[in-house]
């Protein structure tokens, strides 16, 4: 497929995970999605770029030592300006958690919270436009936050990013797809009693030939499969936690 060159504003256009193994890490997500690395100089502390057919598909990197916070996928959505994205999450009741910074030459990050707890990131690209590889195996074909509060989440990020939402019901709950111009590009899921104490967050999903053959290679590779295969409308996908404890879900895509 032909490489992603841009993306439309206001939309996910980037996964990176933040982890206590970054090493152990690309290993796992080579032999399940066959992904290849490119490490970023020093500057950039251990982060890794991975690539899938040769296009760039998501991050790697290596949490800072001592950090308290679990192994977890970030998802990005991609603005014009960082610092008025941050002060437009502020007003919708959003929390930055720290101002906009600059990423070498490669684009301007932050990371906020939205009203219900669930961490996510913008991103303002000057190099880095954002992955080159989407929906199909290997590549970044969906995202969606779990949480407690769905129709309160669903219009923060509609009024924050400029998007509509369609609400359905999915296995006996509300489920909004949030759409850009028309196309979707997200869900916010209402968590359940069944979801115990599990705080919001955000699911990174990458697309697999066939979900059978990525459930074997999670567990040779020493992954861990909370859920599935299972069948989907769009697919058929497991839900897993990789050897450092992220959870990922992987789609039959391409």
């Amino acid at each position: 497929m032909p490489k992603v060159t841009s993306h439309p504003t206001g939309q996910p256009i980037w996964f990176d995970l933040q982890t206590k193994d970054a090493a152990a890490a690309r290993a796992f997500y080579a032999a399940v999605l066959g992904w290849t690395y490119e490490e970023q100089a020093p500057e950039y502390g251990g982060y890794a770029v991975a690539f899938t057919d040769g296009a760039v598909a998501a991050g790697i990197g290596q949490q800072e030592a001592g950090a308290t916070y679990p192994s977890a996928w970030s998802v990005y959505f991609g603005v014009t300006d960082a610092a008025a994205a941050c002060e437009r999450i502020k007003a919708a009741g959003g929390t930055p958690m720290f101002p906009p910074m600059l990423i070498g030459q490669e684009g301007r990050m932050a990371m906020c919270t939205d009203p219900t707890g669930a961490v996510f990131g913008v991103w303002e690209p000057i190099k880095h436009t954002g992955a080159e590889a989407v929906n199909q195996p290997g590549a970044m074909v969906w995202c969606e936050v779990n949480t407690r509060d769905a129709a309160k989440a669903s219009k923060f990020y509609a009024d924050v990013f400029g998007l509509t939402i369609e609400t359905m019901e999915m296995q006996g709950a509300p489920y909004h797809m949030l759409k850009n111009h028309g196309e979707p590009v997200a869900g916010v899921l209402q968590m359940t009693p069944e979801w115990g104490d599990m705080p919001p967050h955000w699911m990174a999903y990458f697309g697999v030939h066939d979900a059978e053959v990525a459930k074997a290679k999670v567990e040779a590779a020493g992954g861990k499969v909370h859920h599935g295969p299972f069948d989907t409308p769009y697919g058929r996908m497991i839900v897993v936690g990789d050897p450092q404890g992220a959870a990922v879900s992987f789609i039959t895509a391409g």
